[in-house]
């Protein structure tokens, strides 16, 4: 039926239970082929009722809306590309998208779903803001900064928490002040004890504290100053030019930038397992099984 009608030949696809956009797959591919779909249960001799063009209308307004959930699953499933700062700013960009379609919506359950989705991204969007390691992740990435954020309330304390980690890295390449020799002006005493030395550590240690903050504020703000890099850009190949401009922040990329955005990549990794691993392979060792996956992921 699809040679006659001159509709692309695609298979029909079944949904699975764990995967929702399964679902949308499969209403996509039924709503592409429904003329083939139609003709075929016709020359049918069981009496399965197909749907109606009715019922096909509130089909197409329900993919319009689900559409930008798909494409930001696809994006977020990635291995090899950095994911995890990219949740906040596709959240916020599912919002404006579902707004800009409340207006075109005519079917009622489309639009019932359409509401439902705003107010559950919305709480979303609320607790993924609150998350220090998202939010981070986020702030640095050179391509979003604060631009992704869908509250500037939560960007402006996402920064506070990025200047705090920033000095407390620069904390931990610094001598402690307990190991420095102390240049004392007054007398030292015989017995070789310093009764001043309590007063000149807190002293250095305030100091210290004092120019680190000053210092990570500069290197934030002169970080967040900088325009954003192209979004088609890699933000790891940014830092590795950068990490001589930014060593600090460099070293915090480093860390959160890794951070996934969901345990897909996680899941195929057990996946190919189940798959290497079979009864006529039962004897394959754990360390041959190991290496079999890293070069499967990694080549």
């Amino acid at each position: 039926m699809q040679q006659q009608l001159g509709t692309p030949i695609h298979k029909l696809i079944n949904e699975v239970p764990t995967r929702w956009n399964s679902t949308y797959h499969m209403l996509e591919r039924m709503t592409e082929q429904k003329e083939a779909v139609w003709v075929s249960l016709a020359t049918l001799k069981n009496e399965i009722t197909p749907l109606t063009p009715e019922e096909f209308e509130v089909i197409e307004e329900m993919l319009r809306v689900l559409s930008p959930f798909d494409q930001a699953t696809r994006e977020l499933s990635e291995e090899k590309r950095v994911s995890g700062s990219k949740v906040i700013p596709l959240m916020r960009m599912i919002h404006i998208e579902l707004q800009r379609q409340a207006s075109a919506l005519t079917k009622p359950a489309a639009q019932e779903l359409g509401a439902n989705l705003r107010r559950r991204l919305t709480e979303s969007i609320c607790n993924m803001e609150s998350l220090s390691v998202m939010t981070l992740a986020t702030l640095l990435d050179p391509r979003f900064k604060t631009v992704g954020f869908f509250s500037p309330q939560r960007a402006t304390e996402a920064v506070k928490r990025l200047k705090s980690e920033c000095a407390a890295e620069m904390r931990s390449h610094e001598p402690d002040p307990a190991e420095e020799p102390s240049s004392s002006h007054g007398s030292e005493p015989s017995s070789g004890h310093n009764l001043w030395k309590p007063l000149d550590m807190e002293v250095e240690e305030s100091r210290m504290t004092s120019n680190t903050t000053a210092d990570s504020i500069v290197e934030v703000q002169r970080y967040l100053a900088e325009s954003n890099t192209p979004r088609t850009q890699d933000p790891l190949q940014y830092w590795k030019n950068n990490q001589k401009t930014y060593p600090h922040l460099y070293q915090l990329a480093l860390k959160y930038l890794c951070t996934p955005s969901s345990s897909v990549p996680c899941e195929r990794v057990f996946s190919k397992a189940g798959e290497l691993v079979s009864k006529r392979r039962k004897c394959l060792g754990a360390k041959t099984l190991q290496k079999l996956l890293i070069l499967n992921k990694n080549v």
